[in-house]
């Protein structure tokens, strides 16, 4: 059987061929969503989609095993664009042979609405 192990969270688990890995760490409380992530009550991209690959927040690094997952779903093309090959939407993919990962960040205020812009200081004469 295929195993998932969860890095930052020092678990490596035991997992069926094609285990979804957002249901595996929520089942072995892996620490999946961080920060405001958590509350499914928000809208994204604060909040998270229960799953349905619609809000990006369940990103997962990929240290090892790559080949061992499912293709990139179109969801996953579509808030990864502009991400590093190695990430993916633990909602969307499924393990089809031993896998290594890194969860994601936990969101901060940066994240949701960009840097603050420092206001330019006045002209002196």
């Amino acid at each position: 059987m295929p195993k998932l192990e969860f890095l930052d969270a020092g678990k490596k688990i035991e997992v069926g061929k094609y285990a979804n890995i957002r249901k595996v760490a929520l089942l072995n409380d892996v620490e999946l969503y961080k920060g405001l992530h958590k509350y499914a009550f928000l809208p994204p991209p604060a909040g998270n989609c229960l799953g349905n690959g619609i809000c990006g927040t369940c990103t997962v690094k990929v240290v090892e095993g790559m080949e061992n997952l499912t293709p990139k779903t179109v969801r996953e093309r579509f808030h990864l664009k502009n991400r590093p090959e190695d990430v993916r939407l633990a909602c969307q993919c499924q393990v089809l042979g031993d896998v290594c990962v890194l969860t994601n960040h936990a969101l901060n205020y940066d994240d949701l609405y960009g840097k603050p812009q420092q206001k330019a200081a006045p002209a002196t004469a």
